[in-house]
């Protein structure tokens, strides 16, 4: 009885540290959540993966992955080429602002995004 208690508690332990540990990164990656900008839906995932809708009654939906280094943030979009973007957050990391540093056909200027 002793021993099943025991891999209770061991296999418990060890959950918590395997989904803890996504929870945590989502902490420190300052993408994470939904970003609106005027006709622009922006949301990052914890797993590195976003979705983009461009348009409110008639809209461009773009997902895939991104990533994201001290200065700059890529899209990886899905049946689309890679766009760079220079990033900067502003109002304690509510408000996103991106310029495109490569040809994107959907933003060709500097955006602010709003946390929601």
């Amino acid at each position: 009885m002793n021993r099943r208690y025991n891999l209770a508690i061991l296999f418990s332990f060890s959950l918590l540290i395997i989904t803890g540990c996504s929870a945590i990164e989502g902490l420190f990656n300052p993408f994470v959540g939904k970003w609106e900008s005027g006709v622009f839906d922006l949301e990052f995932k914890s797993d590195k993966s976003f979705e983009l809708v461009i348009g409110k009654t008639i809209s461009v939906n773009l997902e895939g992955k991104y990533d994201y280094e001290e200065d700059s943030l890529t899209l990886d979009i899905e049946g689309d080429s890679d766009v760079t973007f220079t990033y900067e957050f502003k109002d304690g990391d509510k408000k996103l602002v991106l310029k495109p540093e490569s040809e994107f056909s959907y933003i060709n200027t500097t955006i602010e995004f709003t946390k929601e």
